[in-house]
């Protein structure tokens, strides 16, 4: 009976695993679409307006979206000058609702909120006068926002603050304010890992830094040695499926990887990379890069690479920003 059991357990997977396909969430202009892991099959699902940018980002279980707008048609400025109001839909687009707006946001108590909480890099608490946004993601549970910011003005600084992803309120610390996650910003959760980057004494460098909250809120620089880290600035981590390795990009100095034992980092290639992923498997990395083009607006390819090789194959033309998700 045992071995029935197991062996019906094992038929269960791995049916599970063919049923649940990987697809892109990719944005090209001013509007979100699908498209299979091929890249053939593609459909529109929701406009979010250009100003969007890569304030976008598809939950880990891929079945909702979460966006911003700002009302403001700067593309620059603070979160009190450019107040952001997100949105939250179903992967369909079809399900659309206001989960909060910046110049609004209460606590769980229906208490305003206007300032952010202390952190060690970024010192007292500041009001969101001093913070421009730069990245949305979600938490590995789908249950929290986390909304990354650098400081805006001459005191260099980066912060991701928190926020309840069902109902739109600010997740507060003991003192109300707004809770921070850390200094850091473009965080990747996979359950309860975090890769993310704050910033280095030294110009030019943007540390990559690994957090395990189930141990603890203390962030460790890779490679964990000190000094100036050989990749320069680290952009946009991703965690590996298994959460034992990272990718990420450094401008302008390639695709880089970080494994083994104390996540020691090398290079895989060379050129300007941004937004790299992991495939759900981890064999192969999904990434943008921009390529020739005579307007005055930047345009991306979507490449993948497999661990290994040299020679990145195009998959999507034409792509702002993008999201990976199950099916």
């Amino acid at each position: 009976m045992k071995v029935q059991s197991l062996v019906a357990i094992g038929l269960t997977l791995a049916l599970a695993g063919v049923a649940h396909a990987e697809r892109f969430i990719f944005q090209r202009g001013g509007a979100l679409y699908s498209a299979s892991r091929d890249g053939k099959e593609s459909r529109k699902l929701l406009d979010i307006g250009a100003g969007a940018g890569g304030l976008w980002a598809a939950s880990p279980d891929g079945r909702r979206i979460v966006w911003a707008k700002s009302a403001s048609k700067e593309s620059e400025g603070s979160l009190a000058a450019r107040p952001l109001t997100l949105y939250l839909t179903d992967i369909t687009g079809r399900r659309q609702k206001r989960l909060l707006s910046t110049d609004s946001l209460t606590d769980r108590q229906g208490h305003k909120v206007t300032e952010v909480g202390e952190t060690i890099l970024s010192g007292p608490s500041t009001t969101l006068a001093d913070w421009s946004p730069v990245s949305l993601s979600w938490s590995a549970d789908g249950r929290t926002l986390y909304l990354g910011c650098t400081r805006v003005g001459a005191a260099a600084g980066v912060m991701t603050v928190t926020m309840d992803a069902q109902v739109g309120t600010a997740l507060v610390d003991s003192e109300g304010r707004w809770k921070c996650l850390g200094s850091v910003t473009q965080p990747d959760a996979r359950s309860t890992y975090i890769a993310a980057v704050s910033i280095g004494r030294e110009s030019g460098v943007a540390p990559l830094m690994i957090c395990n909250l189930a141990v603890g809120n203390a962030w460790t620089p890779v490679p964990p040695l000190g000094g100036t880290p050989v990749y320069g600035a680290a952009l946009w981590p991703a965690l590996a499926p298994n959460g034992k390795s990272v990718v990420f990009a450094s401008v302008p100095r390639g695709l880089w990887l970080a494994e083994g034992p104390g996540l020691q980092t090398r290079r895989l290639i060379n050129g300007e990379i941004a937004r790299p992923r992991f495939s759900e498997n981890g064999k192969t990395v999904l990434f943008l890069s921009p390529r020739p083009t005579t307007a005055d607006k930047i345009a991306y390819d979507l490449y993948e690479l497999p661990l290994g090789g040299t020679t990145p194959k195009v998959v999507l033309s034409d792509v702002d920003w993008f999201d990976l998700v199950m099916d």
